[in-house]
């Protein structure tokens, strides 16, 4: 993989989801950080055995393996994944994200639906480099410093 920015690596990750996703797709969010000291997060409960693949590196795998996640048969479809920027590697799986909510929201574009919201807040976060979704529908987003930078149709 040529050497590629953040937010390039959210986009074509996502367009990796889309081409690998199965009929039973229920959506998928991540993030990618170089510090998650600035957003409060939790694991979610899943078994595991099923992330004993973590890490997975490069965005063919990382791909791959959310598209598989993002099943609605998968105990992996729920909450964010987390990918380290340095080195674009998925180390987190099933997070539940509590972003700061600014006391300020003059400069918080409004996003319809929790999982948008989150991921915008989230992107603004020390720490944290880019956020992106999927919806079921497959429009994908990617939010960088609060600004949705990409929005399009994916599958």
């Amino acid at each position: 993989m040529s050497i590629m920015n953040t937010c390039s690596f959210c986009i074509e990750l996502l367009h990796c989801v889309a081409k690998d996703a199965d009929a039973d797709f229920s959506g998928v969010g991540f993030i990618c950080y170089s510090d998650l000291s600035g957003l409060p997060h939790l694991a979610l409960n899943v078994p595991p055995c099923s992330v004993r693949a973590l890490p997975v590196v490069g965005v063919i795998a990382t791909g791959a393996f959310l598209a598989e996640a993002s099943r609605g048969s998968s105990p992996l479809h729920d909450g964010f994944h987390f990918i380290a920027a340095q080195g674009f590697a998925l180390t987190h799986v099933c997070q539940f994200i509590a972003p700061v909510i600014p006391s300020d929201l003059s400069n918080v574009q409004f996003a319809a639906g929790a999982r948008h919201m989150s991921a915008q807040l989230a992107s603004r976060a020390q720490g944290i480099e880019a956020t992106a979704l999927m919806a079921k529908d497959g429009n994908g987003v990617v939010y960088k410093d609060g600004i949705k930078i990409f929005e399009e149709r994916l599958r």
